[in-house]
């Protein structure tokens, strides 16, 4: 029961004490006094009543509100949750394909801690090929219209690379690959593939990348640069002991280049 309703029940109870006093009092008249302080009374509970009438519509209009208000912030948890599925599903197919990356990566660490710590004698190894005598070659090689096709669309793929827009420069270098899959700017797209992942910070598949472009290509003039930074995503990314692996075989098969140069600073950091 509200207290308008209790209200009423007192006005109806008092009044009927009244008319029973008068009945009881033998129709005696009843005091101008007692009238004047009954009606009193009356007045305030009227008043009561309306100011409680009056609260409880306010408090009728609060509730509708906060029941809209429910029902609307109802309809946002419900979106919130359909997007944390969404995530969570994305979440878990990226969680599957790094699994399957680092399981990749974990047999080529075992391939280098294996075949790389005996390494070749300096007096056994060939020194590398300069690179402006390579750049000479390439120059006096004889090109074919269809080659200058071939060369524009490496320039092109190129030139997101040098704009860093790494993630763009793997997709064209990609896509230059498995056109031209024979050109002699497969190699070069090969190795700019793999140090875009690099500069993108992913170190795994950057290692297995210039790995790969080694195996593949192992005259080409990059492969000393690959073998470097492969050390240093082993570096980034595992035991500092294989990054000096593959330190210590570049500055003993290829000294004098830029890459020897930077293993051994490279190794000489990791000494201290």
């Amino acid at each position: 029961m509200n207290r308008k309703n209790i209200l009423k029940v007192s006005i109806f109870t008092l009044t009927s004490l009244l008319l029973v006093s008068f009945a009881l009092s033998g129709c005696t008249p009843i005091e101008p006094d007692m009238v004047r302080h009954l009606y009193i009374q009356v007045k305030m509970l009227n008043k009561k009543t309306a100011k409680l009438s009056q609260n409880n519509i306010y408090l009728e209009q609060e509730l509708h509100g906060v029941q809209l208000n429910l029902a609307k912030h109802g309809v946002q948890i419900s979106g919130l949750n359909s997007k944390i599925s969404d995530i969570y599903g994305k979440y878990e197919k990226e969680s599957h394909n790094l699994g399957i990356l680092q399981k990749k990566f974990e047999e080529y660490r075992l391939i280098v801690n294996r075949k790389l710590v005996k390494l070749p004698k300096p007096a056994e190894t060939q020194p590398a090929l300069p690179k402006k005598v390579i750049a000479k070659k390439i120059e006096k090689t004889p090109v074919v219209k269809k080659e200058n096709l071939t060369e524009l669309n490496f320039k092109k793929a190129m030139s997101v690379y040098n704009k860093k827009n790494y993630t763009k420069a793997i997709k064209a270098l990609n896509e230059f690959i498995n056109k031209y899959p024979q050109s002699a700017y497969t190699a070069d797209a090969f190795f700019y593939q793999a140090w875009a992942n690099f500069n993108l910070k992913k170190y795994p598949v950057s290692i297995l990348e210039f790995h790969k472009f080694s195996q593949v290509y192992p005259k080409n003039h990059n492969v000393p640069m690959a073998i470097y930074l492969q050390g240093v995503g082993f570096f980034k990314v595992s035991d500092p002991s294989d990054a000096a692996i593959l330190f210590r075989q570049v500055i003993s098969k290829y000294s004098g280049t830029k890459a020897a140069e930077l293993s051994a600073k490279a190794l000489k950091g990791l000494s201290k």
